[in-house]
């Protein structure tokens, strides 16, 4: 990089950190030379800034704002102390300092801004929250990172971190990242203030050197109350501190983007936009020719409630347009690649990585579970009755519970043998992410036994001991095969049983109908029970009754329902005569076994 010529040279590590500031105002003058102060409606922290004024020159590009000298706080003063310190090191071990690479001063150019440096660009992201992210995130640094990459620019991101924040141990050292192919290094710590910032970027910058720094920063100071005052003092230390290391340190300052979802969106947001109007001004107060500070504009267009996935973090949406406002600025006009390209691409939301559940039966119903995915806060389980009787998809009110990293859902209420589809949807905070495969299963088909201890009381009522697992019972009959008088003997014929079989033939000879069972729960939908048909009118008898074979009603002949027992043991006959009886169980909508029949004379 050709040095420019040093007409006036801006205080660096060399000369001493305690020559760099002044205790009191500098007067200025402009190019006409005339006095020039900061303007009187300018407060606070702003208030205590100079400003320079330069003329332009051919040749470079154009300059945007005055230079000027800035008075750091005790925090920055230490920060200054601690890079001129880590300078003076590298000086003793290296011979060289900054970006000379001879041990030169660089020259400054008040009234220009430099372009990129002949050869790769280090570039440090610095920040909190927003520019480290969190698991399964991309990162704004990944959209910058592919933009810059794409373009062919030479360049390394550089750092003492590599990592995201990990939102399940909330602690350091995740690497989760949505995709991880691109250079992760950077300078950021979530929940990082600017406060904080401003006492440790310039011992960082001193020790890798960048030639860009892209500060995102601020959100923490407002949110926790400190205001947009205290936020841009410290973005101004971080500044000033970080040029004692490296005086032709090139900086891109972040807007903040809106909040939405805290508990007082407007008062932030004021705030918000009080520091995104301050940093015009402040960044035009510390610009110098060798060392640019110039603004990204992330505010613009943002919208919190599309493009946060909570009320401050951005999603997909967010990172490609925070990743666009660095990459403008750092084109126009710092002249380091190409602008971002409109319009933007459309990515999906939430976590990409789909859950992978299990199901097993448990004392108490189904439990489902999966491994947790990455950056998912929340899941919701969405269940449906494939069949009998679809229903129709409803999520799950149940509220998932974790155990290390698994994940766990106990779903009750099921009706037993019917087909049930779950899907696990995971979500980080409001962003809907990749749903798992449906998991499709029969629930609790094991059929329960058939009832015992079955007997006709002297009342003529019909009864049995209860089957555990049961839900409700269903009473089968057919006309006993009897001896008659000769005055009354007629063949016993199959047409006998067609006033009680409502199918055909073949249909009788097989296997009955199934009646509809009744759920145990009297919350969920009851499928209606079946109705019993009009029993055949008994032959009338002279001698004793005999069953027509030893074949229940899985395989016998002449068997028809008479209905279900809904409550209890015990079935009250609604008919007279000669018939045999058996007693099915059920639960819900798996058949039993069978009773052993007993006889009914009446």
């Amino acid at each position: 990089m050709q040095d420019p010529e040093e007409p006036e040279k801006e205080p660096s590590a060399h000369s001493g950190v305690e020559s760099a500031w002044t205790d009191t105002e500098q007067e200025d003058l402009d190019g006409e030379g005339t006095e020039k102060t900061a303007s009187p409606d300018r407060n606070g922290f702003l208030a205590r800034l100079t400003i320079r004024g330069t003329k332009g020159s051919e040749g470079f590009l154009p300059w945007r704002g005055p230079s000027t000298r800035f008075e750091p706080g005790p925090l920055g003063l230490l920060g200054m102390m601690l890079a001129a310190m880590s300078v003076t090191l590298l000086l003793l071990q290296g011979g060289t300092g900054g970006f000379g690479g001879d041990g030169e001063e660089a020259e400054e150019t008040p009234d220009t801004i430099p372009g990129p440096p002949g050869e790769e660009l280090r570039i440090m992201p610095v920040g909190g929250a927003l520019t480290q992210g969190s698991s399964g995130d991309h990162t704004w640094r990944y959209h910058l990172w592919s933009h810059l990459d794409a373009l062919d620019v030479e360049f390394d991101f550089v750092g003492p971190h590599d990592d995201v924040y990990s939102l399940e141990d909330e602690d350091f050292g995740d690497h989760s990242y949505a995709d991880p192919d691109f250079d992760p290094e950077h300078a950021a710590r979530w929940d990082r203030s600017a406060q904080e910032l401003a006492g440790e970027t310039a011992e960082v910058a001193a020790e890798y050197a960048p030639h860009y720094l892209l500060l995102l920063a601020g959100t923490e100071d407002i949110l926790s109350g400190d205001g947009a005052e205290h936020a841009l003092e410290s973005i101004g230390e971080t500044v000033s501190t970080v040029r004692v290391a490296l005086d032709e340190a090139r900086f891109v300052i972040g807007e903040l983007p809106p909040v939405e979802g805290t508990d007082d969106d407007e008062r932030f947001n004021s705030e918000i936009e009080h520091f995104n109007m301050g940093l015009v001004d402040l960044a035009e107060q510390l610009t110098s020719g060798d060392s640019p500070v110039v603004i990204a504009r992330v505010a613009e267009d943002y919208a919190p409630a599309h493009d946060h996935w909570d009320d401050r973090h951005p999603n997909t949406r967010g990172e490609i347009k925070i990743a666009a406002a660095f990459a403008d600025a750092l084109a126009d006009p710092l002249g380091v690649g190409d602008t971002y390209p409109r319009p933007f691409p459309e990515l999906s939301v939430g976590p990409r990585t789909a859950p992978e559940p299990s199901a097993e039966e448990d004392t108490d119903g189904l439990l489902l579970s999966w491994e947790n995915v990455p950056g998912a806060t929340d899941y919701r389980v969405v269940q449906r009755r494939v069949e009998p009787d679809p229903d129709e998809a409803t999520v799950l009110p149940a509220e998932v519970e974790s155990d290390g990293r698994e994940r766990f859902l106990l779903v009750e209420a099921l009706l037993s043998g019917a087909e049930y589809e779950f899907v696990v949807h995971p979500y980080k905070g409001r962003d809907k992410g990749k749903a798992s495969a449906p998991i499709e299963l029969v629930y609790d088909d094991q059929p329960p036994s058939g009832p015992e201890g079955i007997r006709v009381r002297t009342d003529g009522t019909v009864v049995w001991k209860r089957v555990g697992d049961a839900s409700h019972y269903e009473v089968w009959a057919r006309v006993l095969d009897c001896a008659v008088g000769d005055d009354a003997r007629s063949p016993v014929e199959e047409s006998d049983f067609e006033a009680m079989d409502n199918t055909d033939d073949n249909d009788a000879e097989d296997e009955p109908a199934d009646p509809e069972p009744r759920p145990t729960d009297p919350s969920r939908p009851d499928p209606p029970p079946a109705e019993p048909s009009d029993p055949p009118a008994a032959p009338p008898s002279s001698g004793g009754c005999d069953p027509r074979d030893d074949k229940g009603p899985g395989s016998g002949d002449g068997w028809q329902t008479l209905g279900s027992v809904e409550e209890g043991s015990e079935w009250e006959p609604t008919i007279s005569g000669p018939y045999e009886i058996v007693i099915r169980s059920y639960r819900d909508y798996v058949p039993g076994g069978y009773s052993n029949s007993v006889l009914l004379e009446g």
